[in-house]
């Protein structure tokens, strides 16, 4: 059995489940609703165009403030590398501002820059920024001195080092990286808009999720849980999955 099909038969086994102890009426359908309902109200607000209309908004705002923080880490990194005073700054900021909940900076975004678009962005690029940063610095620093060494008796300094040598030995971690910065992104990203609500008549899935919970649609709030889902495994099982088969696979750097 592939992985697809015995993730796809977990998936089914619980939905399964979720609909047997639904239908017990153990808690209150209201609270606890069958998937079939959580279905029908995706199927409804689909047909509608809304929930539509708001993923493709978050998803926007989550690839500018991505790539941006994707950037500006391989920046700070390849820095890092080239000069040391550079490298003790950003691992003392790291140590100081890693740990911190990208919630907890949200009264501070919007005593400085009020709620609207750019305050969300600016929370992804702090939520993703951090943990790739941890991760391409310390695959960076992984690599074996020989390849190091290899790379310099073949006139390789500075970027180009970086970029033809260690880039690539450091990849199967930025592609750890890569996964815990995309996840933080979409959880800063729905967080923010639930606390800054929607700019205008804009907004995102966060919005919607607190929209439909303000008016106890609660299959229309599992609804909107269950879209972010099916894009969180459609960004893992065909970007990312194809990204490892042509890159950390094909040069023999994992053992699947």
């Amino acid at each position: 059995m592939s992985r697809y099909l015995r993730q796809a038969f977990i998936l089914a086994a619980l939905a399964l489940a979720w609909e047997i102890l639904a239908r017990l009426n153990i808690w209150p359908r209201l609270l606890f609703p069958p998937v079939t309902d959580i279905l029908s109200a995706l199927a409804q607000e689909l047909s509608g165009g809304e929930i539509a209309g708001r993923t493709w908004y978050s998803l926007s705002l989550i690839a500018v403030g991505l790539g941006l923080a994707i950037a500006t880490s391989f920046l700070a990194c390849a820095l890092a590398m080239l000069w040391e005073p550079w490298a003790d700054g950003l691992m003392a900021l790291m140590a100081i501002l890693h740990p911190l909940p990208s919630i907890a900076i949200l009264p501070i975004l919007l005593l400085w820059f009020r709620a609207g678009v750019h305050s969300i962005i600016l929370l992804i690029i702090f939520s993703a920024f951090w943990p790739l940063t941890a991760s391409i610095y310390g695959g960076l620093r992984s690599v074996p001195r020989t390849q190091v060494e290899v790379g310099r008796n073949l006139g390789l300094t500075g970027l180009s080092l970086v970029n033809q040598v260690m880039l690539p030995a450091a990849l199967p971690a930025i592609m750890s990286g890569l996964r815990v910065g995309w996840a933080r992104a979409w959880q800063a990203s729905v967080a923010a808009e639930m606390v800054f609500g929607a700019s205008g008549n804009e907004g995102g899935l966060g919005w919607f999720l607190y929209k439909q919970r303000y008016f106890l649609e609660v299959p229309k709030v599992f609804a909107g849980m269950l879209v972010i889902i099916s894009i969180g495994l459609m960004i893992e099982n065909i970007l990312f999955s194809f990204l490892e088969r042509h890159t950390v696979a094909r040069w023999g750097m994992s053992i699947k």
